[in-house]
């Protein structure tokens, strides 16, 4: 099978969505909805490791007749190279195949060219104007972040999403994007400056411990994991191995029994020797501060 590419893939994934939002419930709408569901999960599970674009898919789904959404959904799965992909492909041949002609006023094309602006729908209509359309488009260059500091934080803010989850469960993506766009002014998290991944990235764990209580109830293994993750992240810049991570946490907690295992503690413990591990790492950030400013004599 030949190469299909990414924008004839999600148009036609789009145009089945949204002929299934008003389609007749019989068996020639049944076959599309398979199929859609079929090429639709097989994209999920191709985002896996890419939590943004799984919110974009689903946004762009949901609501299927808009292009900001579909840009984003192709913004976010730009790395994901699904037009070599020949399973996809013959996935959304199989759907496309199935698609009435009706559905096909879905999916159109948009060209520009010359000092006016020419429109082709469906291969066929031309409409001329003098009127100049611009459109904002999101393009990073070497001044954003780099490939892996995107999935770093793609990373860390699907956490902060998983926190934020409502009562259906879904992972909040949208809130951790506004996050980002509000503290660093930028219209997408991929134009932050690189030079300030650093900062995006401390702002993002912030979060995620700000909201870690939201996991208690709904997630209580991951709750405690979180714990776990911060307490020996602080212990690592404090230069403590195991050992000293217990006896610290023996002490500090008062405990009759010296543990060998955080696993030996409760949620509430374990927030505590967090709470006291992170106090000892400001602490010794704050004291290396004070010494390299120190004024020699």
């Amino acid at each position: 099978m030949g190469i299909m590419q990414t924008e004839s893939i999600l148009s036609t994934l789009l145009a089945a969505a949204a002929f299934l939002k008003h389609a007749v419930q019989d068996v020639a709408s049944q076959s599309v909805r398979d199929a859609y569901e079929a090429a639709k999960a097989y994209l999920r599970k191709k985002f896996s490791s890419n939590p943004g674009a799984t919110h974009a898919l689903e946004l762009a789904t949901a609501k299927p007749e808009s292009l900001i959404r579909k840009a984003l959904l192709a913004e976010e799965s730009a790395s994901s190279d699904l037009d070599h992909d020949p399973e996809l492909g013959r996935l959304v041949v199989n759907l496309a195949a199935l698609l009435p002609p009706s559905a096909e006023k879905v999916s159109q094309t948009v060209q520009v060219t010359g000092h006016r602006n020419v429109v082709q729908v469906a291969g066929r209509d031309f409409i001329r104007t003098d009127k100049l359309v611009r459109r904002n488009t999101i393009t990073p260059d070497e001044r954003h972040l780099t490939v892996e500091q995107r999935e770093r934080i793609r990373e860390v803010a699907g956490e902060v999403a998983d926190r934020l989850a409502g009562d259906d469960g879904k992972s909040n993506f949208a809130a951790v994007h506004r996050m980002l766009q509000r503290r660093f002014q930028v219209p997408s998290y991929l134009l932050i400056p690189r030079t300030r991944f650093d900062e995006a990235l401390s702002f993002l764990r912030q979060q995620r411990a700000i909201n870690r209580s939201h996991l208690r109830g709904r997630n209580p293994v991951a709750y405690q994991n979180d714990f776990y993750r911060a307490i020996f992240a602080g212990a690592r810049e404090l230069g403590w191995d195991g050992e000293q991570v217990y006896r610290f946490a023996t002490d500090k907690l008062g405990l009759q029994t010296a543990i060998v295992s955080l696993k030996a503690l409760g949620p509430i413990q374990l927030k505590k020797l967090a709470g006291v591990i992170q106090c000892a790492v400001r602490t010794k950030r704050a004291s290396r501060v004070s010494v390299g400013t120190a004024k020699p004599n």
